[in-house]
């Protein structure tokens, strides 16, 4: 019976405790590493592109009580940041930002 219910159970994400902390320079060259038309990156936008649309939808949503609206708008601004944190990574080239 606690197999059935563990089925419905939201997965929780664990955090993975690596030797070193990469720092930002770094996390830069891997991820130039990867090359600008690697098909990560696709993936990569469209898995947080429909997380964020569908937080955007919770806000949208005029059901939503006061409480449901406040964690979703955090939802928007969290993924809108993580977003926004990749493409800094993604553009960083010999220590400065690539503007191309």
């Amino acid at each position: 019976m606690r197999k059935v219910f563990s089925f419905f159970k939201p997965k929780r994400a664990t955090l993975i405790k690596y030797p070193n902390a990469m720092d930002g320079e770094e996390i830069g060259k891997v991820f130039q590493a990867q090359g600008e038309d690697a098909k990560i990156w696709q993936a990569l936008d469209a898995v947080i592109d429909n997380h964020l649309l569908d937080a955007v939808n919770d806000v949208s949503d005029p059901k939503n009580n006061t409480h449901s609206l406040s964690h979703a708008s955090g939802r928007v601004d969290a993924i809108s940041t993580f977003k926004s944190k990749l493409e800094e990574f993604r553009s960083w080239k010999n220590g400065k930002t690539n503007f191309n």
